[in-house]
């Protein structure tokens, strides 16, 4: 893939950030204009080959951002993106657009009005020119479907990009784009950040509406268990700018609810309180990733900071990573039939008992169980989630953050087998169930914390390698202020090539 791009005072401005990108607009060195059609370009030169943006609306933005260069021209200001020209995920809906979410089902949906997240960037002054391709239905680590094709990955085209905002991090990553709007249920924003070598951040449950969003179907008006919507971008500092514009109370909340997420915890890196938590028996990582941990914590101790490595004290992977597929059963079924919740019941003992001779991962039984719970077992079990909740926040009474791996290695190649479960990943020379890909962004998914997904270097075979930074309950300015710390350690994004 060709990295060359248009180049304004010695920069390649299609892989700036975006922060850098409002302040030439803002100090009259870059149009809103010209960056559209320097995107666009790239989009038709690059795009072929990676399948990132699977629809355009290039019109309409070319007259948005003549609006926005007028209005600076003014001397107005439309917010802090003011002409800032973006893709956005094609799961959320942006009026007058295509909404697919991969599916046949929506080829011809356009929604008549935007998603709360979209209308909160358009607000704050953003144009937005495409959507990025997705899984079917939101629902793989890989972004492929029957609507718009596969979406690849800009450092290896046989690899995934990850899924399922596969497509908004592959276009970050090959300068389509400067942000993105991801959405993670199951490492949604956390994994395709990580095999592209982007930023992506997991905001804290509840503070950023997913009104708008597919799935649900067109037109749910409440919020999803488990499932948020964040930031991506290819800095840190543009992961914090844009979650100020996206996080509100939610539109059932308003007008009577206020949010204010707290100020980072520390400023310096050497004043971060830091737990690693690496590896663990139940969902190995491989050689390269242990690797990059390693490195990162002698850089960190050499940074001054104070690291302790090893799992938390009292609490299991494996407690966390079935709490997760069993919840996780019970919001994908909601969309099922009453027969078809019953089927999957049926097949959850028969996974408990014989799940290992039929080759099933060890949580199989949890997932099929959680699609036939009741409401009843739901609320019992929200119980055991809220206590295992109270006892990991516990930890950051000692520590700042917990980084984790975001997946058990780097990105894997395309595989479309048609059944899910019966797809395996070679580990360190062994098959490993597809979805232990899940296992370690279980923990803050199922706890409703932020997470943030930052890159830290290329593995031996070139691919992007990242670390998860976890934090407590809504503090999510500090997991994204220690990314932007680890890349004055050597991390941060790099161009594909």
């Amino acid at each position: 893939m060709s990295t060359t791009a248009t180049a304004v005072g010695g920069a390649d401005i299609a892989f700036l950030p975006a922060h850098q990108l409002l302040a030439r607009m803002d100090a009259g060195q870059l149009s809103s204009r010209t960056l559209l059609e320097l995107q666009l370009a790239r989009a038709d030169q690059v795009n072929p080959s990676i399948g990132a943006v699977v629809a355009f609306d290039r019109e309409a933005a070319r007259q948005r951002a003549d609006a926005a260069d007028h209005a600076r021209q003014r001397g107005e200001c439309w917010g802090v993106l003011h002409g800032l020209p973006m893709t956005i995920k094609d799961t959320y809906e942006v009026a007058g657009m295509p909404c697919t979410a991969g599916a046949p089902v929506y080829r011809d949906h356009r929604p008549q009005a935007n998603a709360w997240a979209v209308q909160r960037l358009l607000d704050a002054g953003a144009i937005v020119y495409g959507k990025t391709n997705v899984p079917f239905m939101a629902s793989d680590i890989q972004s492929y479907n029957a609507v718009y094709g596969t979406t690849n990955n800009p450092w290896d085209v046989l690899r995934t990009p990850g899924g399922s905002s596969g497509g908004a991090a592959a276009a970050l990553a090959c300068g389509l784009t400067p942000l993105e709007l991801g959405s993670d249920i199951g490492g949604s924003i956390r994994i395709p950040a990580h095999f592209c070598g982007v930023y992506g951040h997991k905001s804290s449950h509840g503070i950023v509406s997913l009104r708008g969003h597919i799935p649900g179907p067109p037109g749910t008006l409440s919020e999803p268990d488990l499932a948020v919507a964040g930031p991506m971008a290819r800095s840190a500092e543009d992961l914090a700018l844009m979650l100020d514009v996206l996080t509100s109370p939610t539109p059932k909340q308003q007008p009577g609810w206020a949010l204010q997420l707290p100020a980072p915890r520390a400023q310096r890196i050497q004043d971060y309180r830091v737990l690693m938590w690496m590896d663990d028996p139940y969902c190995p990582v491989d050689a390269a990733t242990r690797a990059a941990g390693a490195q990162l914590h002698e850089r960190l101790r050499a940074a001054g900071a104070s690291v302790v490595c090893g799992p938390p004290p009292g609490l299991s992977l494996e407690e966390m990573v079935l709490l997760y597929f069993h919840r996780l059963g019970g919001v994908l079924a909601s969309a099922h039939t009453p027969a078809q919740r019953w089927g999957m019941g049926l097949v959850a003992p028969l996974l408990r008992h014989a799940g290992r001779l039929l080759g099933a991962p060890p949580y199989g039984h949890r997932f099929f169980s959680g699609c036939a719970q009741s409401h009843a077992q739901w609320l019992r079990e929200r119980e055991r989630v809220l206590a295992l909740h109270a006892r990991f926040v516990n930890l950051f009474d000692m520590f700042d953050v917990v980084l984790m791996p975001v997946a058990m290695g780097a990105a894997f190649a395309h595989d479309h087998s048609r059944v899910m479960s019966q797809r395996r990943i070679m580990v360190d020379g062994r098959r490993r169930p597809y979805s232990d890909m899940f296992g370690w962004i279980a923990p803050a998914t199922v706890l409703g914390l932020p997470a943030t997904s930052a890159p830290l270097g290329r593995t031996a075979h070139n691919l992007p390698m990242g670390i998860q930074i976890v934090g407590g309950p809504y503090r999510d300015k500090t997991t994204i202020a220690f990314a932007a710390l680890l890349a004055q350690l050597g991390g941060g994004f790099q161009q594909p090539g």
